[in-house]
């Protein structure tokens, strides 16, 4: 069982908890003694990270919040005498947007609105997991194509990331030809997007029980062009492994162990790079092309190892749903503008489980919580980079997939 959220209903306090594809909210107390990572998570809008450390000459390197080596507004407060890194603690609060409590008092429409924006490139990540809690809360069951085409969205946002993350590799360790090719990739990729649902990171996709594409959409042309990325990504990624000097730079770097990593809660390709076998996409409609990437080391390395694999596999998915899709029309069900009740919804985001939990009345927003990736992520990266030196720093950070925007929400 797994720690996912600690939030207040009531004057009292909840657990969001999972236990393998099951999500319940518990108000066990004993909770706060049973999972290590339960101050992480209570805490997670004010410090995340190591204790910092005091000695002769050692000193906060404070990184931030504005610095040409991460592209968001936060802080790393990074204790070193110099050299080796001691200690890493993160104040995401300068990303802090308190969109949860916006949420509340909204209209689902409005709600919606406010998930997409969470963090951009997590558009169809939050705005889906969104609309499975309310889905979920009003017990409906959604049509095949419908669930195909969330599948689609899903994975094009997936394949976009995962190549941010071996691009932002790439650059760190001045490989230009390859990033150049990567960039190409990336940016073909977001056309595709455009193609598919109108905007480049997918946003208006995923609505309540159902979903908007492009219907003028040449799924046939789609699919072609994403055999082309698929060829050319897997021709960059061969060539890149015989690199030594770019391999040398992510081997071995920001080790992360298994212990560690299942112990705080970290969940999508970080903990699949520790050798963890855990996808949730197995158990959902869609995914019939699907296989798990595994990598051991837990390194930098591993992780990029990881998001290539999926990245290919991610390609055969959209390809395969795409070729399935019988019709674009009825792909909007009920209206659910005056739900009641309460959901949780789950979906495997580009770095990990990301959840909603959701309480309406007469379809106005109550409260809401959300667990994002990015906040295991964060504590699992200040981890991994202690005992390295700060030249390191973009190789470690950049391998976990992680935005101070979806940590700070």
């Amino acid at each position: 069982m797994r720690l996912l959220g600690v939030f207040e209903e009531n004057e009292r306090e909840f657990f969001l908890l999972q236990d393998e594809d099951r999500f319940f909210k518990s108000d066990n107390q004993s909770y706060k003694d049973e999972f290590f990572n339960y101050n992480l998570i209570k805490n997670r809008d004010v410090l995340i990270g190591s204790e910092p450390v005091e000695g002769e000459g050692v000193f906060n390197f404070r990184y931030g919040p504005v610095t040409a080596g991460v592209k968001e507004a936060g802080v790393f407060n990074i204790y070193t005498y110099g050299e080796r890194i001691l200690s890493v603690n993160i104040d995401p609060s300068y990303k802090k947007r308190d969109i949860e409590r916006l949420m509340i008092k909204k209209s689902i429409d409005e709600g919606l609105k406010f998930a997409e924006f969470v963090c951009g490139n997590f558009a169809v990540s939050h705005a889906l997991a969104f609309c499975r809690a309310l889905e979920g809360c009003a017990k409906v069951d959604l049509p095949e194509n419908v669930i195909r085409l969330r599948v689609v969205a899903l994975e094009l946002e997936r394949l976009y990331n995962h190549v941010d993350v071996f691009l932002k590799l790439a650059r760190g360790a001045s490989q230009n030809v390859l990033t150049s090719h990567l960039s190409f990739i990336f940016e073909e990729l977001l056309r595709i997007n455009i193609d598919f649902g109108s905007n480049r990171f997918l946003k208006g996709v995923v609505v309540p029980d159902g979903v908007q594409v492009n219907k003028s959409a040449n799924f046939e042309d789609l699919s072609k062009r994403l055999k082309i990325l698929r060829d050319k990504f897997e021709e960059l990624y061969e060539h890149a492994l015989k690199s030594y000097n770019f391999i040398d730079r992510i081997h071995n770097t920001a080790l992360l162990s298994k212990e560690f990593a299942l112990e705080i809660g970290v969940t999508g390709p970080t903990l699949r790079a520790c050798g963890v076998d855990e996808d949730l996409r197995v158990k959902e409609k869609g995914y019939e092309r699907l296989s798990v990437a595994l990598e051991e080391d837990g390194d930098s390395l591993a992780r990029m190892e990881v998001r290539a694999k999926e990245f290919l596999n991610s390609l055969d998915v959209i390809v395969d749903n795409l070729n399935k899709v019988k019709s674009l029309d009825k792909l909007k069900g009920v209206d659910l503008k005056d739900l009641n009740g309460e959901g949780i919804g789950y979906n495997e985001s580009p770095s990990g489980l990301l959840v909603y939990y959701v309480r309406l009345n007469s379809g106005i927003l109550e409260n809401v919580y959300i667990s994002t990736p990015s906040v295991f992520g964060f504590k699992a990266f200040s981890e991994a980079f202690k005992g390295f030196i700060f030249t390191d720093f973009s190789f470690a950070f950049d391998s976990f997939g992680i935005h101070f925007a979806d940590c700070a929400r």
